[in-house]
């Protein structure tokens, strides 16, 4: 006998139907939320930070502190609005020297980190805070303040490892300023055991080399010649505090730093520094050619050239590079020029 099959049952169709009818329906793409004027002012502050319009940024994330004050982000928007009015306060400095309004920057960014660590003070917000509490400092040549806010971070943070590695990276570096070359080599030397995967870790490698310099002899200088000036060899300078500034003609970051080298030279040869440059003959440099330059730039002080042995003694392997040496003929401070600070030489000429 034969058996046809059975006709579907009704539960079957129903599930089919349903299921072509899943088939066809249009994929639906995910709404992206709608933004709040709360994030709208966030982003609106965050894309003039990132134009540079640093003042305005300041004021727009100060503003969003006043009018989302309870907001997750509030305590935040107020240390960008400090990082903004310090970065300001960088643009506004001349040879590297704070201006009437770069000082005014300078204070309204410590007055927001104060504020945040004021009402936040154990909060992580306050760790970044005191950070830059203490660039505030440091890049206004205020050092001892400078060094006194990241010790803050690193006593009261030590939690918080992002901002103890910046605080004692720091620290260090603020120290060689302030003269206090075993203190800052004992931070450079824990910084490599804290942290030895730091993406700093290679650049603190070379702080240290030129830290151990540090209280070292300074080695003599022999001229091949004196291109301006009388000839000046440490031993006719003993008593004196020198810089010895390395620099090259054709180096573009020489260039950079050559008016605040003149401008040392101008303001603090009466106070008693004797400031002497060194050159060699690296991509032909001859004694025509750096008296050329150094008569067009207004060099006001002595030059000489020699076959490099002088920047090999002194481990000036790039340049500008500036030794201070200090009245007993000691090396105290190696580093760029651009890092230098007034109050690093007026230490240096107030010793006996």
């Amino acid at each position: 006998m034969h058996v046809g099959r059975m006709p579907p049952s009704e539960d079957s169709v129903v599930n089919l139907i349903a299921l072509l009818a899943v088939l066809v329906l249009p994929v639906q793409t995910p709404q992206a939320p709608t933004p709040t004027r709360e994030s709208q002012a966030w982003e609106a502050a965050a894309q003039l930070k990132n134009k540079a319009d640093y003042v305005a940024a300041a004021g727009r994330w100060e503003a969003y502190a006043r009018d989302f004050p309870t907001a997750p982000r509030a305590r935040q928007a107020l240390v960008e609005a400090g990082v903004c009015y310090f970065s300001a306060g960088r643009g506004a400095q001349v040879l590297h020297r704070n201006t009437e309004l770069a000082s005014a920057h300078m204070e309204q960014a410590r007055t927001l980190f104060d504020r945040v660590c004021a009402e936040a003070p154990k909060e992580p917000i306050a760790s970044r805070a005191r950070h830059m509490r203490g660039s505030t400092f440091l890049f206004s040549g205020e050092l001892a303040q400078a060094e006194e806010a990241y010790s803050s971070v690193l006593e009261q943070f030590s939690m918080d490892r992002n901002y103890v590695e910046k605080a004692l990276e720091y620290r260090a570096m603020t120290r060689r300023h302030l003269l206090k070359g075993s203190d800052a080599i004992a931070d450079m030397e824990r910084f490599l055991k804290d942290f030895p995967r730091s993406n700093r870790t290679e650049n603190m490698k070379s702080e240290l080399g030129f830290a151990r310099q540090l209280g070292t002899a300074a080695t003599p200088w022999k001229a091949e010649r004196w291109i301006v000036g009388e000839p000046a060899p440490l031993e006719i300078l003993s008593g004196q505090v020198v810089a010895l500034y390395f620099w090259a003609t054709w180096c573009p970051n020489c260039a950079k730093e050559e008016a605040f080298v003149i401008d040392l030279a101008r303001r603090l040869g009466p106070k008693g520094l004797a400031l002497i440059g060194v050159t060699d003959h690296q991509q032909g440099q001859t004694p025509e050619s750096i008296l050329l330059h150094v008569q067009s730039k207004g060099y006001n002080f002595p030059v000489f050239q020699d076959n490099g042995a002088t920047s090999l003694a002194y481990k000036a392997t790039s340049i500008p590079h500036l030794v201070l040496i200090d009245r007993h003929g000691k090396v105290r401070w190696n580093d760029s020029p651009a890092d230098l600070y007034d109050a690093t030489i007026m230490k240096l000429l107030a010793e006996e």
